[in-house]
């Protein structure tokens, strides 16, 4: 009974200090620490004890990294910490089989990414709370990320912590475990410092981005409706006097339905003209009778001349998957769920720079032009659709989003580790423009640059932020190639198991 309470605490203990990496704490050195616990749980039992501790470690820390998702569904949050859960109890179940069979500790890093992934795409994928996104202001360590993607922070924690295991076990390979992750620090770090010494700006575009705080009860009330375009016309007017080239509001910033047709949105329209400058605004739009989350630009002119609608909705908020078999979901989930279709074209919007400056005491001007995409709502958290943008030729990203739902919780910080590591992985800034927070501008390096603020607040204030966003040259190795690490590590799992099962047991037997 004694090793049971023992058990169930170091199992809860990994899940506390799992939560303690990630914001609203962001005590980042524990990422190094927090699987240590489990694994010493794993090392003896049944298979089934192997997968319920680690489960119970995955249920304490999604549950408390999670907490605010009860402002959107408690129903949700509950299935979704359990689907979640489920990847550390397999995880256990693998480390414990690893741990009782002698075989190398050094397969798990490798099992530990190929399960993030999985959870990355499973059931229309969650990839949130990624192990590696807990060092996400760590830029002197991240910068692997244009190479590996987030998996590759993932993969070098999960290496430590098993060094570190290995280490108070007195594992006889201990020297070797700890000189590994010593070896993988160093590489990193230098990479790191090889991208900052090599990194080279083609341009500029100078960027504003409004935060409206539009209170969720009231972004669709009607009787509120000219009192929120009122307030995003005030801000559109002050940001004005910065000279921007662009101004972005939040993801369904304009309270009105846009239909397909001539004049939409005209109070936009007006603005954009009046200001002679483009504004890029997130709308509700209907076409053909479906409904769509979307971008719409307008140019200096008030012409209305793009569209992207998401093409990531969110399940169970957006709309309900298999509706047929499941409308009946509608009535018993405790928040509405929209009824939203999905884009299928990822649009690529202009914006023009003009470039002042002398040259042998003449003064030039020129005109520099960019192309961007747009993420809306979640979509930053998916690496594939920023990818998809970049490969289309994207100089920069710009994440819309309306986090209000999730109140003065950790939630607004977390959904900002994810726009880091698309920065990073693409090498391309990404501006975000949240209703209620945080609206801040992410360079390609990760590094996060001031945005709105007020009296020391990011979230639930209402200001605009403006800043000269820099473009880098070139493409990096994920983005042309992908997730080829994660191939890379399922491979290696191959390879090892291959190894031992053959050749190590082999040489037992002789």
């Amino acid at each position: 009974m004694r090793s049971k309470w023992k058990n169930i605490a170091l199992a809860v203990l990994s899940g506390i200090l799992g939560f303690l990496a990630f914001p609203p704490f962001e005590f980042a050195f524990l990422g190094w620490v927090c699987l240590v616990p489990v694994l010493f749980v794993v090392r003896s039992g049944s298979l089934k004890e192997a997968f319920f501790y680690p489960f119970l470690s995955g249920m304490v820390f999604f549950g408390c990294l999670l907490y605010w998702f009860v402002n959107v569904s408690i129903p949700g949050m509950l299935i979704l910490v359990f689907v979640l859960s489920v990847f550390y109890g397999l995880f256990g179940v693998i480390a414990g089989y690893v741990l009782r069979h002698s075989i190398d500790l050094l397969l798990l890093p490798f099992v530990w990414v190929v399960f993030e992934y999985i959870r990355s795409h499973i059931f229309t994928g969650f990839p949130w709370g990624l192990l590696g996104y807990s060092q996400y202001k760590n830029v002197n360590l991240i910068q692997i990320a244009d190479l590996t993607g987030a998996y590759g922070v993932s993969f070098l924690l999960v290496v430590c912590n098993v060094a570190i295991f290995a280490w108070l076990v007195r594992s006889k390979k201990k020297a070797a475990y700890m000189v590994t992750a010593l070896l993988f620090l160093i590489m990193a770090t230098a990479y790191s410092a090889y991208r900052f010494n090599n990194y080279y700006i083609r341009g500029s575009s100078r960027i504003s981005v409004v935060q409206g705080n539009i209170p969720q009860r009231y972004k669709w009330d009607a009787a509120f409706a000219e009192e929120i375009v009122a307030r995003y016309g005030g801000l559109t007017e002050k940001a004005a006097k910065d000279g921007p080239d662009m101004i972005i509001w939040p993801e369904t910033s304009y309270p009105y339905l846009v239909e397909k047709g001539d004049n939409p949105a005209g109070e936009i329209s007006a603005l954009a003209s009046g200001q002679k400058i483009p504004i890029l605004a997130g709308i509700v739009y209907r076409d053909s009778g479906s409904y769509y989350n979307s971008a719409v630009l307008f140019d200096e002119k008030g012409k209305f001349t793009d569209i992207y609608s998401k093409t990531h909705l969110v399940p169970f908020g957006e709309y309900v998957p298999f509706e047929k078999h499941l409308s009946f979901l509608r009535e018993h989930v405790d928040k509405p769920i929209g009824n939203f279709e999905n884009g299928e074209e990822y649009t690529l919007f202009p914006v023009r720079s003009l470039v002042s400056g002398a040259a042998g005491g003449i003064r030039t001007r020129r005109t520099n032009f960019y192309k961007f995409g747009v993420l809306i709502c979640f979509e930053d958290v998916f690496p594939y659709i920023t990818r998809e943008f970049a490969r289309k030729g994207a100089d920069f990203m710009v994440n819309i989003t309306n986090d209000a739902w999730f109140g003065e919780t950790a939630a607004p910080r977390q959904h900002l580790q994810s726009s880091v590591f698309r920065a990073v992985e693409n090498r391309i800034p990404v501006i975000r423009a949240a209703n209620t927070g945080i609206s801040c501008f992410v360079d390609s390096t990760g590094k996060i640059l001031p945005g709105v603020e007020k009296e020391g607040k990011e979230i639930f204030v209402s200001g605009f932020a403006t800043d000269n966003v820099n473009m880098y040259a070139g493409r990096t190795y994920y983005t042309i190639y992908g997730d080829i690490f994660v191939y890379f590590c399922a491979f290696m799992i191959i390879l090892l198991v291959i190894t031992e099962r053959f050749f190590l047991r082999g040489k037992k037997g002789n």
